[in-house]
């Protein structure tokens, strides 16, 4: 296998000048909403769901992966303003997972994800802040009617407090499609049910925030060995992100 197999999609909804290493590439996300800014984004071929990106957030970039990168061995997702490193303190390109990084721990482990977060006091708690509790139920339902044999798994996560975010992962591209098949056939049989009538923009990005407590369900669930490394932000969206929040928080 040869390093050019590995493709690590950068996600980003706005025009962006980052500097990427090798192996890594600029995807668009909500292309089809937005108007394309970017030949790589998700909105490319006929089967896509690049419209659903209000609601599914950085997954319409994980499902184009899906059906529609059939050369690569190995492949991840990451965005333009967080990224997977073995350098904790580090913000430069150069120390991104790199190639060999990447193909060393894909030897030894299934998944590379980022750390474990501790969810305050439980991840279906943490999770209702900013989704309603309905809808956590209704994606029980789907889990028990979809994929049934997960629903025990499903319990002791949301149950629990620990979970990986940002639907940021590397792993082999046969691992991404059964994961993908297990993930969306959950959210798309819960679409059917979800009534989103008076819902806040952030409340309609609830299937991007179910997906990322549902990786740490399927990982467990299949005994999956991961790989946990540091993920950092590039020193220029550090304050825009703290400017944001504030932002938010004024507005309340």
């Amino acid at each position: 296998m040869k390093t050019e197999n590995i493709k690590i999609y950068v996600v980003s909804h706005k025009k962006s000048d980052i500097k990427l290493p090798e192996n890594y590439t600029l995807f668009q996300a909500g292309a089809k909403r937005n108007g394309a800014f970017c030949e790589n984004n998700d909105a490319v071929g006929d089967d896509n769901i690049s419209a659903k990106n209000p609601y599914y957030c950085e997954l319409t970039a994980t499902y184009w992966i899906w059906k529609n990168d059939k050369t690569s061995d190995i492949v991840g997702l990451m965005h333009y303003r967080r990224f997977l490193t073995t350098h904790r303190f580090s913000k430069s390109p150069k120390n991104y997972l790199n190639g060999k990084e990447i193909f060393g721990f894909l030897e030894n482990y299934d998944f590379i994800v980022p750390p474990l977060y501790k969810n305050k006091p439980s991840v279906t708690a943490m999770l209702c802040d900013t989704v309603r509790k309905k809808d956590v139920e209704l994606l029980r339902m789907s889990i028990e009617r979809i994929q049934p044999s997960y629903i025990d798994t499903f319990d002791k996560v949301f149950n629990g407090k620990y979970t990986y975010f940002c639907n940021m992962f590397v792993t082999r591209k046969s691992e991404w499609d059964k994961y993908c098949e297990w993930l969306f056939s959950i959210l798309f049989d819960m679409e059917r049910y979800v009534d989103m009538t008076g819902y806040s923009n952030e409340e309609k990005r609830l299937y991007g925030f179910l997906a990322e407590r549902l990786l740490t369900v399927y990982l467990i669930h299949n005994n999956k060995k991961v790989k946990r490394v540091h993920m950092i932000r590039p020193k220029k969206f550090i304050l825009s992100r703290v400017l944001a929040r504030l932002k938010r928080i004024r507005n309340k």
